[in-house]
């Protein structure tokens, strides 16, 4: 175990031959600027071999803050906030174990700007007795009023690191209430690289599943579908994660406004920030994909204690069944036939140590094609109260289609000379804002137009097809019931629909016995 080195009259005594010094050499830079840390580099040598030793380890950080923290796992278990520099703990941990004694800066904010950091080091000078110098000369840690100097230092740093974070964060916020762009390297999806236009390809498979998601579709069985169609990221992987479906059609910028710090921005007047972007689809329609993929936990349930919305599952009736018996929710699972020759599918309700009676079980082909053809036969009778419903085509479509007339012949004569420039970009700037405005209300309009669309039209033809996904049956069962109930029967007894009842939604709230 090494001896700490002696303190005497507030003062660290270091006693070290200067050609037996073990330099470390650190440099810094908050930003990718690779330049000036070589040229930090190369001012140390040229210190140390002014001064004698040599040079064991060379440690350049770049683009490494000194002052931005990160939350981590503390020792009992908790989360804590810490200033993260892989690369300077392993600057400590050489001087601490003796492979190296004594350590070179350029300054004391070019070692640290976090307090903590600083009392780190003030550990290794005064017990390992490290030799810490800087090449202006603002480092001495083997006194007393050293030490409290460089405390002042670097509070000092740190609040200048405050202020400049406070400063950009109010830029940030002023550029997010005038609508502007933000976000990391990547482009959204759905937009161009220039992130204001929209990307035609890519906004055409987010409107193509817009009635999939408001009929059922979740969005693990949308990154499912697109990974195996080979649709690319912004990025150009071809893998889709739950997550980045989730971050595209939950996003406010999909329909046009503007979010800071995760949350929509609301201007003086309290009304949604606009992006200075084209937005894909409306207002009303990201609102519908919210509240189906948001669905609020206190939902009403049943008496039965389903909520009838569904959930993912390979049984088309796991979310609905109920035992007759019990009561308790059956589920979906196979058994063989007596022979062994094939699989049959069967709800069954769980044993007496998984809260059910298991006495019931029935074949799930027969109670599947029930329940598919009642449901079937009560979408018919809501078509023609759809059809009433129906809002009539866009009224506007015309004006639309005259102002993009004029855009295009206004910007034809100006590329020919017969327009000059002081005349055409205050027109095309009216123009323009008049189309979004005019592009706003057809968006909102559309959406009107899908909310009246309450059942799909073609339900009967639909159910079979490929697309129609095991969600949107479920979500389709779902408007009609809210639970289905198993009675028992005797064994090998034939299928009859007076053994299944189903609950209708309107009859949710009744008491079953």
């Amino acid at each position: 175990m090494r001896t700490p080195p002696r303190r005497v009259g507030g003062r660290t005594l270091i006693d070290q031959d200067p050609d037996k010094l073990v330099w470390i050499l650190s440099a810094r830079e908050s930003a990718d600027r690779p330049e000036q840390l070589a040229n930090q580099l190369h001012d140390l040598r040229v210190f140390v071999r002014r001064i004698g030793g040599k040079v064991a380890r060379e440690v350049p950080e770049n683009a490494v803050s000194s002052y931005v923290k990160t939350r981590v796992q503390l020792p009992d278990g908790t989360y804590g906030y810490r200033v993260v520099r892989p690369d300077w703990e392993a600057i400590l941990t050489a001087l601490r174990r003796g492979e190296c004694n004594a350590l070179v800066s350029p300054d004391i904010d070019r070692a640290t700007r976090d307090p903590r950091i600083l009392e780190d080091l003030i550990e290794v000078v005064e017990h390992y007795g490290a030799y810490v110098v800087s090449l202006t000369g603002n480092i001495d840690l083997t006194t007393d009023a050293g030490i409290s100097a460089a405390r002042s230092l670097v509070n000092q740093r740190n609040q200048e690191s405050r202020n400049k974070s406070r400063q950009v964060a109010d830029g940030k916020r002023h550029a997010a209430m005038k609508g502007k762009n933000s976000g990391g390297p990547n482009r959204p999806f759905g937009w161009r690289k220039d992130r204001i236009h929209v990307n035609k390809r890519e906004a055409a498979h987010i409107l193509r599943e817009i009635p999939r998601i408001t009929a059922g579709v979740s969005a693990l069985t949308i990154a499912q579908e697109w990974t195996a169609r080979g649709i690319p990221t912004s990025t150009g992987l071809k893998v889709w994660r739950l997550n980045t479906i989730l971050g595209i059609f939950l996003n406010p910028r999909l329909c046009g406004i503007k979010t800071h710090q995760g949350a929509i921005l609301y201007d003086v007047n309290g009304k949604p920030v606009q992006g200075l972007w084209e937005p894909i689809i409306s207002v009303e329609q990201h609102e519908a994909i919210v509240s189906r993929w948001k669905a609020k936990e206190t939902s009403r349930n049943s008496r039965l204690g389903a909520k009838g919305t569904g959930y993912r599952t390979k049984y088309l009736l796991s979310p609905f069944v109920r035992c007759g018996n019990c009561k308790a929710r059956m589920f979906g699972t196979v058994r063989y036939t007596p022979s062994k020759s094939k699989k049959v599918e069967i709800y069954r309700c769980p044993g007496k140590g998984m809260g059910g009676c298991g006495r019931v079980a029935r074949k799930a082909d027969q109670i599947n094609e029930y329940i598919k053809a009642l449901v079937i036969m009560e979408h018919q009778k809501e078509i023609p109260l759809r059809e009433a419903r129906e809002v009539p085509p866009w009224p506007k479509a015309q004006e639309l289609a005259d102002l993009q007339q004029r855009i295009a012949e206004s910007t034809e004569m100006y590329e020919t000379g017969r327009y000059s420039k002081e005349r055409y970009f205050p027109s095309l700037a009216r123009m323009e804002e008049a189309e979004a405005v005019l592009k706003r209300e057809k968006r909102a309009y559309e959406a009107k137009q899908q909310s009246r669309k309450r059942v799909v039209t073609d339900l009967a033809e639909r159910w079979d097809d490929p697309d129609f996904t095991m969600e949107q049956k479920q979500a389709a069962i779902a408007k009609t019931l809210t639970a289905v109930i198993i009675k028992p029967s005797s064994k090998g007894s034939p299928f009859h629909p007076d053994l299944i009842v189903p609950v209708f939604r309107e009859d949710a709230d009744a008491d079953i016995g």
